[in-house]
């Protein structure tokens, strides 16, 4: 949905979003390069961080959003782009695939530190520090889809059972029930809200606070932030797929298909909790 116009450009609100989220990223790195919290384990991490973000951050846009869009292209409607093939530009509709955009932050990151042949832990390490401040850009995300009415919520009548009505007047007024005007008139799930506390809010209180442990501790932790991250978002973005009624689009038996993707990242994230674990010790 388009924000404002300055003359014959469009400016769309998904396009300040994702403005903002980089911003946050870059200014995030480079207070975390100050820190100076790898010197005495990783030096030339270090210096990497403080000379070259801005390549880092340029990579990470390119990757993320060309990945993002394909995503949508070869696993939601690629029958539809196979015969619109030059709508696979237009970022700017339909949306994006969030579960590949992660694989093209993996790829491009791991790309980008063997070419500059960094270590493995040094590799995990940037994807610490990438994946920290990810919960803030899924917030903006999230706000975006809010804005433009999308990805809502099951209607409450027909999919959940009768709520005692106290219990249901305060979920009402703390907005986990909303009324989506653009979709239709009946009252929804609004998991654009509960997205933006979970994946987002509550994701990034943890792994901020790990940081935090990081910079006061000067002990650089590798991988935990991975594990964390890829178990608390995938375990959310799991349970909130059944309220999501896009999803229920997709669903084959159990499962939607983007949930199998969950399944596996949440499995990744705990073989390298326990391999955190072992290297911590």
């Amino acid at each position: 949905m388009i924000a404002f116009s300055i003359g014959p450009i469009n400016i769309y609100r998904y396009g300040i979003c994702y403005l903002i989220g980089f911003l946050v990223w870059y200014i995030f790195l480079n207070r975390i390069a100050k820190k100076n919290i790898f010197w005495s384990s990783f030096p030339r991490l270090q210096t990497f961080l403080e000379k070259n973000t801005d390549d880092l951050i340029l990579c990470i846009f390119f990757w993320v959003l060309i990945w993002w869009r394909l995503g949508q292209v070869f696993i939601y409607d690629f029958q539809y782009y196979l015969q619109h093939p030059m709508e696979i530009i237009q970022v700017w509709k339909w949306g994006m695939s969030f579960v590949w955009g992660m694989i093209g932050v993996a790829l491009s990151l791991t790309l980008f530190a063997r070419k500059k042949r960094f270590s493995f832990k040094e590799i995990v390490l940037l994807f610490d520090l990438v994946l920290a401040i990810m919960p803030f850009g899924i917030m903006l995300g999230r706000i975006g889809n809010f804005l433009n009415q999308e990805l809502y919520g099951i209607v409450v009548s027909n999919r959940l059972p009768r709520l005692w009505y106290p219990l249901f007047s305060i979920l009402n007024d703390l907005q986990i029930f909303h009324v989506y005007p653009q979709v239709d008139t009946q009252l929804r799930v609004n998991t654009n809200f509960l997205s933006i506390f979970f994946e987002g809010f509550v994701l990034l209180i943890v792994t901020l606070s790990i940081i935090r442990h990081r910079v006061k501790t000067k002990k650089p932790q590798p991988g935990k932030i991975v594990a964390v991250f890829l178990i608390g978002y995938s375990f959310i973005r799991f349970c909130l797929e059944y309220l999501r009624a896009d999803s229920q689009l997709e669903f084959h038996g159990l499962f939607s298909v983007s949930q199998r993707f969950f399944i596996w990242f949440f499995l990744l994230g705990i073989v390298a909790l326990i391999r955190q674990k072992r290297n911590a010790k």
